[in-house]
């Protein structure tokens, strides 16, 4: 089978936490995002925006806020069955999270709440209960315009992370944010790699296919 040039971006792609000093160009972060603005989504609602984080005050109230939540949490597990199993658990994540801070690029990225699905609209009109699906849509509009972000920057030269790990800590982060209609899904790094993470063993093909 033909390698393609597509083939070798999906595959080359690591999560990458560590990064030069150096800031990648303003046109390059514009490209990424503009790849990432090409993702299918419901009825073309679009509703993904990246929030770039510049503010230094901005990212030390949010580390604050990261730190509160991990006291928080930390001291609500106390008692808790297995509790020092999960106190490993809230410190490994909480470590692995501080390094976003230190990127050249921080973008949090969320979902506008204009976009109203057809399970919100059967809610509403009392047809079906409240659940999950709420969200499903535009959570899979988030997860395709991430692909694009992603591809487009290690054509570049890049590396990224995803984070969902900080909205453990921080249960609303959109009070942090002077922002309205916007609620943040996740963060992302971005910046030069400054490492070369082994690549991970992935799932067998058979594993994750099937024929009904």
């Amino acid at each position: 089978m033909i390698e393609t040039p597509l083939d070798k971006l999906i595959q080359g792609r690591k999560s990458i936490r560590k990064y030069t000093k150096d800031t990648p160009p303003e046109e390059w972060i514009k490209k990424m995002i503009l790849s990432a603005m090409k993702a299918p989504s419901p009825t073309n609602s679009q509703p993904v925006r990246f929030i770039r984080i510049l503010s230094p005050e901005l990212k030390e109230q949010l580390h604050q806020a990261m730190e509160h939540g991990r006291e928080s949490l930390l001291e609500a597990i106390k008692n808790a069955p297995s509790s020092k199993r999960l106190k490993n658990w809230v410190n490994a994540y909480f470590r692995f999270s501080e390094f976003m801070f230190l990127a050249p690029v921080l973008f949090a990225v969320g979902t506008t709440s204009t976009f109203v699905s057809l399970s919100e609209r059967l809610f509403r009109a009392g047809m079906r209960e409240q659940g999950h699906k709420k969200h499903r849509d535009v959570d899979i509009a988030v997860g395709l315009a991430l692909k694009g972000y992603l591809l487009k920057g290690e054509e570049l030269g890049l590396g990224s992370c995803i984070l969902t790990a900080p909205l453990i800590f921080i249960e609303e982060p959109e009070i942090i944010f002077p922002l309205k209609g916007v609620e943040i899904k996740c963060f992302i790094t971005t910046g030069y790699p400054d490492e070369e993470p082994d690549h991970i063993t992935r799932k067998d093909f058979n594993e994750i296919y099937r024929e009904m």
